[in-house]
């Protein structure tokens, strides 16, 4: 080993050498001495400096120009997006596109031999074929034989291009396509025909042989055999293939294409440039996909085969298509859901003890939901029209039958403007301020519909001049007669048991006769009528009173779920588009049309009701859990108010001086004035000048250590008020902010310098820390930068060197305490701005009265700003003593998350989306919003011994005294958490929300009731909104277990369908039917499955009800409330209430 080291140290030594000898060649020169002396010679070899270079003078550079550059971009470039370049790929080779297209024009194997026997030359091509070659005209009969509606292109020799012909031109003679034997010839084939076929390729100018044979049937038979269907049922000469038929059909479902449109292409199609030379077949085909719609719709709803004797439930021929969703007796709902507890019952906290206790009840999960809309874009015009053609639906179908509904609006009389019922809401008034102008020239103005709430239509009815009471009423009665509710004793069961919700825009005053007009013109629906409860959608109401909010909106209505409503307006958008159609039609063809849409609609929602379920469960859950969680936090904050108002009746509706009182709204005369309440404000900050914090005690310390350590707080709490004036004023100079500025920094300096004298005793080891900042100077004439070394300036290994870790645990529970009187300020300071800008919206006019309401509304911000910043000073400073950042009491707060949605106004749109900020759920380890607090002691303040005893000035109700001569009143003992300032025995001054009721003029108890009123309110529409949210999801859970058992089920009666059948037509498409819901039950289940439900299977003798109230005893739902009030109004009980304090109307329905 030594001997590689002493190799190795050589070679270094020598590469080292040689890179000496190198450098030195190249800057040095040897040169030769000889030296004679006598006859000697010396020859001597020195190593000497090269002689300097000559300057050559080189010829003059010339400087290169300058080349301009492209600007340089700060942003990087911008990467094309795919479909550019898609986009970008096609333009760059739309030369080479442009040749392609071109070239197919021509065949270069035009006029050579055919390959068939014949010897003709190829001159005829098939461009409906994907790949078929040129041939002769023979080649070409004999493989289009069952293609008769492929166009020939033949090559015309004399012009040069390819002609269009049809295949019946080929020959000279003539070639006709026989019918009857599968393409092949007919050996007893009738006479030619000319006969025109129109298909999606256009219109075919054709000859036909229908097959002759013994017994053979008759033309339409051949045609639709042939799966073409005739113009006329007597010798038809025009028929239309099925292919075109069913594509116009999606295409006019889809698109809304017209017939007239639709026919007009396939002439274009045809001939592009002589279109009007071929035949028009636009009357046949109007008549033709009039009845091919109604047949469709017979073959898919199983009147074709029978289903009537399976479903006997429903009304007998009827051609509409139920919601698989929605509860049908018979076909989805649950064996034994009559058994479903009109209550459920749900585990609570009550002091830490669990009970039952009633709390909602389960009328929800067999519940119908419907809607009620009009739409005046399907009208139609007043015209001469054939009075015999009407609707093939026959009532069947959405729309009632046409007779018995024009007698039914005779009966009621001509229509009086003005002589309508009105209606008592000013802002929404559909039904008396319609424009009469926009319906002149009308016989019909429009529809109403009744949708469930998953947007199935249910019935249609036609309206007359606006939308009238009468018109809804058998909009109504035709929807409840369609599911035949009230024909059976189960079906009686579900109308007596079940709870049935309707949505309308104009329910405030639609429903207040409705038993009346019922009794009279509809008397066997009066029991379906009766439980009705209803609501108006969730954004058109705040176009209403606010009245009606609080009556009719679904958030405030028990076991409503989110049931918003609007899904009425869903269908117009689609519909509306048919509204150039059907306003030209005859009522009958026009009826057809409409019910065409509605079934394809519903039929939609039918394929895609999985996944929607599967989309509505998962965010009702999740909002659930949202809204409880918040629940949760607001009774933990408001725990001390909680027992009292949950005595009060959530379903009570009282009218007071015209306004509807209820727990949802907060009453008007409890909020004081703007004068008032920036008078509250400025009252508070002025006794809070020299306020101290809160703090706790401890028998083991010194006094003077909390004293110290609250004191060094209030300094860092003036400090941050002098920073906010310097950037106030650095914003807006004015000579009175500096004049405050300076002033305060002369009474900051002399509280620093005499807290730093208590400081040198009770901190003792960091004295060099305070000198060297003294040193500096910087601080002197700007104290609000001088850092003070409290506990939290050092880190836990520094606190134990310095010997003030028991200093540190003092100044964490003191920061506690700060921090719970910031979020207390500022929650109220909220509240205040929340009113101040009402205030402001609603009262003052003028610019004067504007700019000064808005000087006001910016002081109390900047006071919510500097509210925020003691919170999170305070929060920054108890991580730093040991608090985890992601303490689940100590969030971090900014202004997002002061937002909280006005008690005051009514109830907004979006707003069961839109949560309260963290402010209104941070409660931290009190017990309320104002909870007890921790009296001082008699030498001063003291250490509370557990953290949940710490006070906050939210507390305080009366004043008190410190130290001990404070004086003494009977009673029991309530102070509020005291702290140490200057003078020990100075009085302490409360919180401005306890002292402003002589600055406002308010009593104490009007002040109590001011600040409670926002929070009794908030609580309870948190408290509506959780339980909305969660009858929405189990709603949605029943949902989509009704429409898998509702496929299940389809998928068992198309298969008896398809044993019962006896055409083997019928047989083969129920079995295809049978299947393909088989196949939506499956990924049903499986859609119901992956969002979390695979052990929602329903056990021998149980029912969903059983498994809800599982869930509901889950320990995550217990909520900390009471008993709820013994007293409870029903909806029903309380709308007739308010009904009957309203005029009365002379006439029902005009």
């Amino acid at each position: 080993m030594n001997s590689i080291k002493k190799r190795k140290a050589e070679i270094e030594a020598a590469n080292a050498e040689l890179g000496r000898n190198i450098h030195k060649r190249l800057q040095t020169r040897i040169a030769q001495h000889t030296t004679i002396i006598g006859s000697s010679a010396t020859s001597t070899t020195s190593v000497l400096p090269l002689p300097p270079q000559s300057l050559h003078l080189l010829e003059p550079v010339k400087p290169e120009q300058p080349t301009p550059e492209a600007p340089q971009s700060d942003s990087p470039p911008r990467a094309q997006t795919q479909t550019s370049e898609t986009h970008q790929d096609f333009q760059d080779n739309l030369e080479r596109l442009q040749d392609l297209l071109l070239d197919v024009e021509f065949d270069p194997q035009v006029q050579s031999d055919c390959p068939c026997a014949r010897s003709q030359k190829r001159t005829t091509r098939c461009l409906d074929c994907s790949f078929y070659g040129i041939l002769c005209n023979e080649c070409f009969i004999d493989a289009h034989r069952n293609l008769p509606t492929h166009w020939a292109e033949v090559w015309d020799m004399e012009r040069g291009f390819f002609v269009r012909h049809d295949i019946s031109s080929l020959r000279s003679q003539g070639y006709a396509t026989h019918l009857g034997h599968q393409g092949a010839c007919c050996p007893s084939a009738d006479k030619e025909i000319l006969f025109i076929l129109v298909d999606t390729n256009g219109i075919h100018n054709t000859k036909f042989c229908f097959c002759n044979c013994a017994g053979s049937p008759d033309r339409v038979e051949q045609l639709m055999r042939a799966r073409m269907f005739p113009a006329t049922m007597r010798r038809p000469t025009m028929a239309f293939t099925f292919n075109l038929l069913h594509q116009f059909h999606l295409h006019h479902l889809e698109s809304k294409a017209s017939a007239y449109d639709f026919i007009g292409a396939l002439r274009r199609i045809t001939d592009n440039a002589f279109a009007q030379d071929t035949p028009d077949p636009y009357p046949q085909f109007r008549i033709v996909t009039q009845f091919f719609r109604f047949l469709t719709a017979t073959k898919r709803l199983g009147q074709a085969h029978g289903i009537d004797s399976i479903l006997s439930h429903r009304p007998p021929k009827n051609l509409l298509l139920f919601c698989c969703a929605c509860s049908e007796p018979h076909v989805n709902m649950e064996d034994g859901w009559q058994q479903t507890p009109p209550e459920l019952r749900q585990v609570i906290i009550v002091l830490g003890c669990s009970r039952h206790f009633l709390i909602s009840f389960g009328r929800h999960l067999n519940q119908t939901q419907d809607t009620a809309d009009g739409n005046h874009h399907a009208n139609k015009y007043m015209k001469n029209t054939d009075p015999d053609n009407v609707s093939l639906f026959g009532g069947r179908s959405y729309f009632p039958e046409d007779s018995v509904y024009r007698a039914y609006i005779k009966n009621l009389g001509p229509v009086v403007p003005g002589a309508e019922e009105k209606s008592t809401c000013s802002y929404l008034n559909a039904v008396n301020k319609q424009d009469r102008k926009k319906f002149k020239n009308m016989e019909i103005t429009g529809i109403v519909n009744i949708q469930c709430s998953h947007v199935f239509i249910k019935s249609s009815v036609d309206l007359q001049l606006g939308e009238r009471f009468a018109n809804t009423d058998f909009a109504l009665a035709h929807a409840i007669r369609q599911r035949r509710m009230v024909m059976e004793n189960i079906d009686l069961d579900f109308v007596t048991s079940c709870d049935h919700l309707i949505s309308y825009d104009i329910s405030c005053h639609y429903w207040r006769h409705i038993e009346k007009r019922f009794a009279k013109n509809f008397p066997d629906l009066l029991p379906a009528i009766r439980r009705i409860r209803w609501l108006i959608p969730l954004v058109h109401v705040q176009n209403h009173k606010e009245n009606c909010v609080y009556c009719f909106s679904s958030a405030y209505t028990s076991n409503a779920g989110h049931f918003h409503g609007e899904t009425a307006e869903h269908y117009w958008a689609e519909l509306n588009q048919l509204g150039p159609q059907t306003r030209q039609m005859n009522n009958g063809h026009r009826q057809d049309t409409l019910i065409d849409h509605h079934g394809d609609w519903n039929w939609k929602k039918t394929a895609n009701m999985a996944s929607t379920l599967a989309s509505d469960i998962t965010q009702a859950k999740r909002l659930f859990i949202e809204k409880r969680e918040h629940f949760k936090a607001l009774s933990q904050l408001y725990a001390d108010h909680v027992p009292v108002w949950n005595q009060e009746d959530r379903n009570l509706r009282e009218k007071k001086n015209g306004e509807v009182q209820c727990v949802y709204r907060q009453r008007p005369q409890k909020v004081p004035s703007q004068a008032k309440i920036y008078e509250l404000l400025l009252t508070e900050f002025e006794s809070q000048k020299e306020s101290k914090s809160s703090f706790i005690a401890s028998d083991s310390l010194d006094g003077a250590a909390p004293s110290f350590l609250n004191a060094g707080i209030l300094i860092r709490a003036t400090q941050r008020k002098i920073l906010a004036k310097l950037a106030q004023d650095k914003n807006h100079p004015l000579e009175s902010h500096k004049n405050d500025i300076k002033t305060m920094r002369q009474k900051l300096r002399a509280r620093i310098d005499r807290w730093r004298t208590t400081q040198k005793s009770l901190m003792e080891k960091i004295g060099d820390h305070v000198a060297s900042q003294a040193l500096e100077g910087s601080t002197l004439d700007a104290p609000e930068e001088e850092k003070l070394f409290l506990p939290s300036d050092f880190n836990a290994s520094q606190r134990v060197g310095f010997g003030i870790a028991q200093l540190a645990e003092i100044e964490r529970r003191l920061q506690e305490g700060t921090a719970f009187d910031a979020l207390q300020t500022l929650r109220t300071i909220v509240k205040v701005i929340v009113v101040l800008r009402a205030q402001k919206k609603k009262n003052e006019v003028g610019q004067t009265q504007h700019t000064r309401a808005l000087t006001k509304i910016e002081d109390v911000e900047a006071r919510r700003d500097l509210a925020m910043a003691d919170y999170n000073e305070s929060r920054t400073r108890l991580i730093a003593l040991g608090l985890a950042e992601n303490d689940p009491v100590f969030l971090p707060l900014n202004l997002a998350d002061t937002y909280r949605k006005p008690t005051h106004l009514k109830r907004a749109v979006g707003d069961s989306q839109r949560p309260d900020g963290t402010l209104w759920t941070i409660t931290g380890i009190t017990l309320g919003s104002r909870p007890p607090a921790v009296a001082p002691g008699p030498s001063g303040p003291e250490l509370a011994t557990q953290p949940h005893q710490i006070g906050t000035q939210g507390s305080r109700r009366k004043p008190r005294l410190h130290g001990v001569g404070s004086p003494k009143k009977k009673g029991k003992k309530r102070s509020g958490p005291a702290t140490v300032g200057d003078k020990p025995s100075e009085r302490v001054k409360d919180g401005w929300i306890w002292t402003v009721g002589a600055a406002g003029k308010l009593t104490e108890k009007e002040l109590e009731e001011w600040l409670d009123e926002s929070d009794r309110v908030q609580w309870f529409r948190a408290e509506a909104e959780m339980h909305r949210w969660q009858e929405e999801w189990e709603i949605k859970q029943a949902d989509f277990m009704r429409c898998i058992r509702a496929f299940h089920k389809m998928s068992d009666v198309w298969s008896a369908l398809a044993k019962s059948s006896s055409r083997d037509g019928h047989a083969v498409y129920a079995r295809k039917k049978a299947i393909m819901f088989a196949e939506m039950a499956r990924r049903a289940q499986d859609r119901f499955n992956d969002a979390g439900y695979a052990h929602r299977v329903l056990e021998e003798g149980k029912i969903l009800a059983d498994y809800i109230q599982i869930d509901r005893e889950h320990p995550d739902n217990m909520i900390p409330q009471l008993l709820l009030s013994p007293v409870s109004t029903s909806p029903d009980e309380v709308a007739q209430e308010l009904s009957s304090e309203d005029d009365a109307s002379n006439s029902d329905d005009a």
